[in-house]
């Protein structure tokens, strides 16, 4: 069995400086495609929007860090979803009993709102594969559906050790690793609410629109993931922009406080490190609304 793998990616970063202080935005689009990727991308739109928010957080204040709902956008905000709570859902954490959601299957994890996915066969994705690498061919593995958690994301080993179907998950960066199971392109489904009904339900709050990098303990799912492009919420609308925001919290604990899901999914390119080395991926979302998370700040 043969399996060919093309990937494309651009990275582009705008650094703004105010002679004291710099702040970079940067975009980074991907696919499971090759040159023909590049004919489709605006480069200048990408630029003028990198640009742009580098200079509104420049130029943006500190916010004061506390408890408070979190309206978080589409895209790059699925990243604390595959980290926090994508890897504590692969075989190779359940098996091991180093994850918060060990017995879990068929238990509410979270309010009906609330479905998430892992794909391997979105066609041209960053993350999709055509067999997985252990020879299981991939597929559609809804892991929560209506609140409900309906599967683990499965190799060979962790189906047999823990008794689940095989998913098509197992994966590695290359031959010098043994394949586990590892999550491809990973999202929360779509809703029904619009982003100006959500941000209209925070009386104050934080518009967390991009997210930027952070860190995980997998087998508690507690995160610190930074803002990478935030905005105070007042009375219901999107007030001035904030910089220095952290999200903290714990997976399994801030999947039943998402009370409201946008209709704008988007998915975004990036790299997952484990143990079976770092693999392309994408992480995705649409806006989503969280009643209460803990904001780090000045």
């Amino acid at each position: 069995m043969q399996d060919h793998r093309v990937h494309s990616r651009f990275t582009l970063s705008v650094t703004a400086s105010n002679g004291k202080e710099i702040y970079t935005g940067t975009e980074t689009p991907g696919e499971g495609r090759g040159f023909e990727f590049f004919e489709s991308l605006k480069p200048f739109d990408l630029a003028i929007r990198a640009g742009e928010r580098a200079l509104r957080m420049l130029d943006a204040g500190y916010i004061k860090g506390k408890k408070m709902p979190v309206v978080m956008g589409n895209g790059f905000g699925g990243v604390i979803f595959h980290e926090a709570c994508g890897h504590p859902l692969e075989t190779e954490a359940i098996r091991k009993k180093s994850s918060p959601f060990v017995g879990k299957l068929g238990s509410k994890i979270g309010q009906e709102c609330l479905t998430a996915i892992d794909d391997g066969t979105i066609p041209n994705s960053w993350g999709s594969i055509n067999v997985d690498d252990e020879g299981t061919l991939p597929q559609k593995t809804v892991l929560i559906e209506n609140g409900i958690l309906k599967s683990y994301l499965s190799d060979r080993i962790g189906s047999m050790e823990v008794g689940v179907p095989l998913t098509g998950s197992a994966r590695r960066e290359s031959y010098i690793y043994a394949p586990v199971s590892r999550m491809r392109n990973t999202y929360i489904a779509a809703g029904k609410d619009s982003l100006e009904d959500m941000i209209s339900t925070v009386e104050e709050g934080l518009y967390a629109l991009k997210m930027g990098g952070g860190s995980v303990n997998p087998a508690t799912g507690e995160f610190n993931f930074a803002v990478e492009e935030g905005y105070v919420i007042r009375k219901g609308k999107i007030a001035e922009p904030v910089r220095g925001a952290t999200l903290i919290g714990k997976g399994h604990e801030v999947l039943p406080l998402i009370s409201m899901v946008g209709n704008d999914l988007e998915i975004a390119a990036g790299m997952c490190g484990a143990a079976s080395g770092s693999i392309p991926v994408t992480v995705g979302q649409p806006s989503l609304k969280v009643d209460e998370i803990l904001v780090g700040g000045r």
